[in-house]
């Protein structure tokens, strides 16, 4: 085994989880709006759906654009997958698929992020003691494995991964503490 291998199992403590992680209550989160600097982002698929839906709090819409952000192919990917999942013949289709292409379009080539071999690992690594712990079903651990990549990408860039996503990025990161997370609340309508 490769001595690269060897120290992703050490960082991640593959052998040593076996306390499925409890949800941190709000207040031990770090949310967007409580932060002194705001770190480079990596947006999680959370913020472009609440973009796209007028439902991202217009209280951040300062922060947000002042923010160095960052993009993922895998985020990409997610919400190309919506587009695929959409019937084709809903009135609403076009309109929804125009948006996400715009979305997608209007991203900076520079500021597109893939996950690299070793990225790929340690989110393979992570999601999978996550998954055992909560007893996960197939379609969850997928959801999960982008989550992961996702952190995985803002950790190894030194970037912040923006989500809504409590419920997974918190244990996430509680599973890997050197990974940084920023939550928001979304606007309900």
């Amino acid at each position: 085994m490769s001595s690269d291998l060897l120290r992703l199992f050490r960082r991640l403590g593959l052998n040593s989880h076996t306390q499925v992680p409890h949800p941190r209550s709000k207040s031990q989160l770090d949310y967007l709006d409580r932060v002194v600097a705001i770190p480079k982002l990596l947006y999680d698929s959370t913020v472009y759906i609440d973009l796209l839906q007028d439902r991202f709090p217009r209280s951040l819409d300062g922060l947000l654009k002042a923010a160095d952000s960052w993009h993922s192919t895998v985020t990409e990917a997610e919400l190309l997958a919506t587009c695929g999942l959409l019937r084709p013949d809903h009135a609403d289709t076009p309109k929804v698929i125009a948006k996400v292409r715009a979305s997608i379009e209007s991203r900076q080539e520079y500021r597109i992020l893939s996950p690299d071999r070793e990225v790929w690992a340690a989110a393979g690594i992570l999601s999978a003691i996550l998954s055992r712990l909560q007893q996960r079903s197939r379609t969850d651990r997928i959801l999960l494995l982008n989550d992961a990549l996702l952190l995985e990408t803002a950790r190894k860039h030194g970037l912040a991964v923006l989500t809504r996503n409590a419920k997974d990025f918190d244990l996430l990161q509680q599973l890997e503490p050197s990974a940084r997370v920023l939550f928001y609340d979304r606007t309900e309508s």
